[in-house]
């Protein structure tokens, strides 16, 4: 696997994730922002990425990583890295 080519793509997604599940926090709450971060964020990174990069796919498939792989990828360290704040969070509020 490509590393340097999945960064990018986790860099490039999770700006559209990070800036809805920001503004999601500042209404919402900071518990609320981090459960949309890997829920529902995840929609909004997929079609905000789908909109306005949608020519980058061809580059990692070629790369021999599909879409759907990406996106499963993605989810994972979003859970992996967002479970530890959110465990914290629940047992000392």
């Amino acid at each position: 696997m490509n590393l340097r080519a999945f960064w990018k793509y986790y860099r490039d997604f999770n700006f559209f994730n990070l800036v809805f599940s920001v503004i999601s926090a500042i209404y919402f709450g900071v518990i609320t922002g981090l459960l949309i971060f890997i829920s529902f964020g995840m929609f909004i990174g997929f079609f905000g990425f789908n909109y306005f990069r949608k020519n980058e796919y061809y580059l990692y498939f070629n790369l021999g990583l599909s879409r759907s792989y990406l996106i499963k990828r993605v989810w994972i360290l979003n859970v992996i890295f967002i479970l530890p704040f959110l465990l914290i969070l629940f047992l000392f509020i």
